[in-house]
């Protein structure tokens, strides 16, 4: 009588479990809602212990050379990525195999589609950024200037095709016609050929001045009114970091075709040019006796070139008597160029009360005449 009792309450049990699963809820059935939930949870545990296998694998994996494409690339947070690509396959593999509603699945299998290639697309982009790591580290181990300014501009064309390229891809997912779009992009053309014509001069700029190399990034510029460090070199423009701390950009353009005056290729060579003017009450002695005495004390100074120094008296002025300085000085790399020229100025200044020289500023004479008589003022 147990045995039987026992049956019983199976196949009551068995009624009762198979009429829940086969009763529907918003359009599908439950043992359905079930198996994708089930589903659901078996993909992000994969997710999750594919993401932490593959964190464990890169830490425990020796790289021989880590100046490689492999080895940038992995220091980069690929594991969330392959991860999420992994999941994303084995998701639509499951979907597709529970007979599930058409247009359920249909927008099942687009959101996978679209997470997969969001993750692919992450991963492309991590690539473009090793590349551009790899170019520069090839750029510092050959001292190449066009390659220091070529890293910076390859990491950027890559990873702009990626996110291109990648995009189009996702719109494709989604149903929209990626074909229409780029003949639309073809008979639009001309139009865009005219309202991008700074943009292709800039263009063509940018590979001047790499092939000319006028300057590297760091090096202290002047360009036009512009004088500065160089930060960074674009494809549409330069930006300089200019003596008040701010940054202009200036378009290849206009750099490719102006006069650049590259103040680092001085190599530490200076030159200091200033015309001094004395007062008319000073004599030839004392002018001589000046330019005696600040020409010996310039040969005494191991920064200045001793086969450039000009010291002269050279013009009579309106209000002076003017002497040009020049000469070329070696500013060493600890040093300022500021401070030296300070020094310089506070030489010539005491040379010249030695020779009781006093400087001369613009002075005017006026005649007045008064009741038929002259006066000088």
């Amino acid at each position: 009588m147990g045995n039987e009792m026992l049956q019983n309450s199976a196949s009551f049990i068995s009624t009762e479990t198979q009429e829940f699963l086969n009763a529907q809820i918003i359009a599908m059935q439950n043992w359905k809602w079930i198996a994708l939930a089930a589903s659901i949870f078996l993909v992000l545990l994969i997710n999750k212990f594919a993401r932490i296998l593959l964190f464990k694998l890169k830490r425990r994996m020796h790289i021989a050379d880590e100046r490689t494409f492999f080895s940038y690339f992995m220091q980069q947070n690929v594991e969330k990525g392959l991860s999420w690509i992994f999941s994303a396959i084995i998701g639509m593999a499951l979907v597709e195999n529970l007979a599930l509603p058409t247009n359920f699945e249909k927008y099942l299998l687009l959101l996978l589609k679209v997470t997969l290639g969001i993750h692919l697309l992450r991963l492309a982009y991590f690539a473009a950024d090793a590349s551009g790591l790899l170019i520069d580290h090839w750029a510092h181990k050959k001292q190449s200037q066009i390659g220091d300014q070529l890293a910076p501009l390859a990491t950027k064309t890559l990873k702009a095709l990626v996110i291109i390229i990648g995009s189009l891809v996702i719109l494709q997912n989604f149903g929209v016609n990626v074909t229409a779009i780029l003949a639309g992009l073809g008979l639009g053309g001309v139009a865009l050929a005219f309202a991008a014509q700074d943009t292709v001069s800039n263009f063509f700029g940018t590979i001047t001045i790499l092939l000319d190399s006028p300057f590297r990034v760091g090096d202290h510029v002047k360009i036009i009114d512009v004088e500065g460090t160089i930060e960074e070199v674009g494809f549409r423009s330069t930006r300089i970091r200019s003596l008040s701390n701010s940054v202009v950009t200036v378009p290849n353009s206009v750099v490719a075709k102006e006069k650049i005056d590259n103040i680092t290729e001085r190599r530490g060579i200076c030159r200091f040019r200033h015309v001094l003017g004395f007062t008319y009450a000073a004599t030839p002695e004392q002018i001589e006796s000046f330019c005696e005495q600040l020409r010996y004390h310039l040969k005494q100074d191991p920064r200045v070139n001793q086969d450039r120094i000009v010291v002269q008296f050279n013009e009579l002025a309106e209000s002076s008597q003017n002497i040009l300085v020049n000469f070329h000085f070696l500013v060493q790399p600890h040093e300022s160029e500021a401070q030296i020229l300070q020094k310089y100025l506070l030489d010539m200044v005491k040379v010249s009360q030695g020779s009781k020289l006093e400087f001369a500023f613009p002075t005017r004479t006026l005649i007045m005449e008064s009741s038929g008589q002259q006066q000088l003022s």
